[in-house]
């Protein structure tokens, strides 16, 4: 492709023109590019080879620039249309963006291609599993792991696993099995995963937060403090770690753990958040004030969950009961990353 029709190609593409990345059958891919038109001044080097556009790909999507990525996915699939490891990719950036529907066509355009591609069936399971689809997200999954267990020449038996079996797809099963209240298949699985990788922050912040719903408030934390010595950078493990924290009645270790992730304004609401639904009063209205005075015309959040308290001590003094759920809280819901995002 010559200069100038690489220009008007490029052009197409940010107008959401029907010009890039026909599939097999003829179908183009220009709308699953959703970025702004400022990529097309900063493409310097036009890849001229799908492998070329999948090493700018990624050089683009480590140095967080998603626009530059995904248009470099998107040319990766214009010159191999069955490069589909370009289109999970896709998928996963418009994931990243909160684009789940533009997630899933991609991801979908891969399964029709090749229904036994292992890391669209990753990421379809996992997007179900994060709508809570839990029977499509088990299906999905389930065929991953036959996929996986066939590559190492499992039989109906005991699962295995080696490095290149999909840490995603294990630690899926497990936030699976823990929805259905199945905490014990749920181990199973994270501990699968972890054979897979010994560190991964998203198998350890899973499998803690299995125990904390289990009631083993004790190997909760042992997990998540292994998992943030591996990983401090991990939020979610911080998250659950300070929620843990503050249900066991160590508030300033709570707060200090959610400093790791927010400010502490949003961190002195959260663990305000979590004493509220638990019933303490007191406790809750001085985090909520000290998150007033950290941030007086900043910290709404604070100023409605105080009105809310002043509301249940009024009704409590006349005898009445109130439900506590409707509190605002900025951050503290319990995050299990394999539902949240992976």
């Amino acid at each position: 492709m010559n200069k100038v029709n690489l220009l008007l190609a490029t052009v197409a593409v940010l107008s959401g023109c029907q010009t890039m990345g026909p599939d097999a059958g003829g179908n183009s891919r220009s709308g699953y590019y959703d970025g702004g038109r400022s990529v097309l001044y900063q493409v310097q080097k036009e890849a001229t080879s799908a492998g070329q556009a999948m090493v700018m790909a990624t050089v683009a999507y480590r140095g967080g620039d998603l626009d530059q990525a995904l248009y470099q996915y998107l040319r990766a699939i214009e010159l191999d249309p069955t490069r589909y490891e370009a289109l999970v990719w896709v998928g996963r950036i418009h994931r990243e963006r909160g684009n789940d529907q533009l997630a899933e066509l991609a991801f979908a355009d891969v399964l029709n291609s090749a229904p036994d591609n292992l890391e669209a069936l990753t990421e379809m399971g996992l997007l179900q599993l994060s709508r809570r689809n839990q029977g499509k997200a088990a299906e999905l999954l389930g065929k991953a792991v036959a996929l996986d267990q066939k590559r190492l020449g499992g039989g109906a038996g005991e699962l295995k696993v080696d490095s290149q079996s999909p840490l995603k797809v294990y630690n899926g099963l497990g936030v699976l099995a823990d929805l259905n209240g199945d905490f014990d298949k749920a181990g199973s699985y994270y501990r699968l995963a972890l054979q897979i990788d010994p560190r991964s922050a998203l198998t350890l912040n899973s499998l803690g937060y299995s125990h904390y719903l289990g009631g083993r408030w004790l190997e909760a934390e042992q997990t998540y403090r292994r998992g943030v010595a591996y990983d401090s950078r991990y939020k979610p493990l911080w998250r659950n770690y300070g929620l843990l924290l503050a249900r066991m009645e160590r508030y300033e270790e709570s707060l200090s753990a959610f400093q790791q992730v927010e400010g502490d304004a949003e961190a002195s609401n959260d663990v305000g958040y979590i004493c509220l639904i638990e019933g303490k009063l007191d406790e809750a209205e001085q985090f909520f004030r000290s998150a007033i005075e950290q941030s007086p015309s900043h910290n709404e959040a604070a100023w409605q969950n105080l009105n809310r308290l002043q509301q249940i001590r009024r009704i409590r003094q006349l005898g009445m009961s109130q439900p506590i759920s409707e509190a605002v809280v900025t951050a503290p819901t319990p995050v299990t990353e394999a539902i949240a995002q992976q």
